[in-house]
């Protein structure tokens, strides 16, 4: 119990005497104010740290502090998730009008090169840029020669 009365004294002469350096470094009076405003408060919190942790309410600040960060995490979390998922749509969105547009230009390209590129040959053979394509006829039921 000494030792832990000893630790906490001294934790609070050296953030005493840490808070006396930091004061007389800042160059700047505006901010002086604001400065010893946030080190009192983490004063008053060192000084009653032993009435908090003897009550158990360390913990339950710990939990509070754990739970509003997991809390924000998670916001933060879903807003990125919302965001990307929005640029995935709108990505895929443009693939889908690019992919349209391609195929319309082929549609449109076949259908130029159909009526007026191939020429119709004997026995249902076409031929287009040299290529010929035979035809082919398949016949289901009996044959002809029975």
């Amino acid at each position: 119990m000494k030792e832990f009365i000893y630790g906490w004294i001294q934790d609070i002469a050296f953030y005493t005497l840490l808070m006396e350096v930091v004061l007389h470094v800042l160059p700047e009076q505006g901010q002086k104010k604001y400065l010893q405003f946030f080190m009192g408060i983490v004063l008053i919190i060192l000084v009653i740290s032993p009435m908090l942790s003897a009550a158990g309410l360390d913990r339950q600040l710990d939990e509070t502090y754990a739970r509003q960060t997991y809390d924000q995490e998670l916001q933060e979390f879903q807003r990125r998730q919302q965001e990307i998922e929005e640029e995935y749509e709108r990505r895929l969105e443009e693939r889908v009008e690019e992919a349209a547009g391609e195929l319309e230009a082929l549609e449109e390209g076949s259908g130029q090169e159909a009526s007026g590129g191939g020429q119709e040959q004997e026995g249902g053979q076409e031929e287009e840029d040299g290529v010929e394509i035979p035809e082919i006829r398949v016949k289901i039921g009996e044959s002809e020669e029975d």
